[in-house]
């Protein structure tokens, strides 16, 4: 994708919403957190499920997130893009939206999030897939797979295990600006690197939170947000 193909301001993010979060899904599903935080967004962008014709969604606890979200929300997209490329999924998923609706594709995006890990614990999480250029060598959890990462950038560029706590530090200090963040209380590198070790170089501070929760956003064309 080059950045030529995406027009600065042809489009424009218009609503925003968070599901509930924490420990909260009890007899609920991503999907239920989902479609909660559509709605929610909707409403702060004034529109309606009517309006919804894109859909990009994914979750690691449906194989098939847009189709199974379609029918839970009871619409029939003209697009929908489920690409799972872990974490910076939704980043690009802003941009295929913009995309779809430069292409005249699609003229207002959903982009969702949802998942129940929390209530579900360890046992019940879906198992990775299996690398053949991995497996065989035991990074069983992703975890050991940002371990390995890190530990290669440490050999190539001399980072050190202070600067990489100050990852985790920082995103504690966004999260607290979030009244609905589920720790409450600042972290140090310290608490980072003294935290119990999960795999080297990484330690349990290192890793992200496990809640359930959701997300969604509203994208559309600049045109229709001035409208």
């Amino acid at each position: 994708m080059s950045q030529s193909s995406l027009q600065r301001g042809a489009c424009a993010i218009v609503g925003v919403a968070e599901s509930d979060l924490g420990l909260v899904a009890e007899g609920m599903t991503p999907l239920d957190l989902m479609g909660q935080a559509i709605h929610r967004a909707l409403e702060d962008a004034g529109l309606s499920l009517r309006d919804v014709d894109g859909l990009f969604a994914t979750t690691s606890q449906s194989r098939m997130p847009t189709l199974a979200l379609a029918e839970y929300l009871g619409i029939r997209p003209r697009y929908h893009d489920g690409t799972n490329i872990g974490g910076c999924s939704f980043m690009s998923m802003v941009a295929h939206a913009q995309l779809a609706i430069q292409a005249g594709l699609c003229e207002v995006a959903v982009i969702a999030y949802g998942s129940t890990a929390r209530s579900l614990g360890r046992a019940n999480v879906a198992a990775p897939d299996l690398n053949p250029y991995e497996s065989p060598y035991r990074p069983l959890y992703t975890a050991s797979s940002y371990a390995l990462a890190a530990s290669r950038h440490m050999h190539e560029y001399g980072t050190t295990r202070e600067q990489l706590a100050e990852i985790a530090v920082a995103a504690r200090q966004w999260a607290l600006r979030n009244p609905k963040a589920w720790e409450k209380e600042p972290l140090t590198v310290q608490d980072v690197m003294q935290s119990r070790n999960v795999s080297s170089p990484l330690t349990v501070r290192d890793c992200c939170l496990v809640t359930d929760g959701g997300g969604a956003l509203i994208v559309t064309s600049a045109e229709r947000a001035r409208t």
